[in-house]
């Protein structure tokens, strides 16, 4: 028993509570955390534009390097519409930050390779050499990490 503010509380209510807020974290797919978070949300529109968001709203699992809006806005509007270089953002799989570090390379759904390489001094991983910015989102269908450049 957990005793709080003088009343006792079973510890299992507390594990239940917690997975649940955990469950209802993870429900949402990564067109969802892409829209509703204020880093990704101009990549989400693009992503809508092209229709590449029906292809995210599938099970996947997906792994997603998504620029930030201050460098993704730095790129032409028909730069932003091109769906090849939305897809060299995605591959298929999930990999956290931790798998990412032990990797070397990955083939993107446009086909295009883009080396990864794990930054020796505590830093993220750099990914086509713009870095990780804030790693391992979680969504129901995979994993988002939001970079701080766009891969051409």
């Amino acid at each position: 028993m957990i005793t709080i503010y003088g009343n006792k509380i079973p510890k299992l209510f507390f594990m239940a509570a917690f997975v649940l807020s955990f469950h209802a974290a993870k429900g949402q797919s990564i067109m969802q955390k892409l829209k509703s978070n204020n880093q990704t949300s101009h990549f989400a529109q693009a992503l809508e534009k092209t229709d590449l968001s029906s292809k995210l709203n599938k099970s996947g699992p997906y792994t997603l390097f998504a620029p930030s809006n201050k460098a993704f806005d730095k790129l032409t509007s028909t730069q932003q519409e091109n769906s090849q270089l939305l897809l060299n953002h995605i591959f298929t799989g999930m990999a956290t930050e931790r798998s990412l570090k032990a990797m070397t390379e990955v083939t993107c759904l446009s086909g295009k390779t883009i080396k990864l390489k794990d930054a020796k001094n505590g830093q993220s991983v750099s990914v086509d050499s713009y870095v990780i910015i804030a790693p391992n989102i979680r969504a129901s269908n995979g994993v988002i990490h939001i970079i701080n450049g766009v891969i051409k």
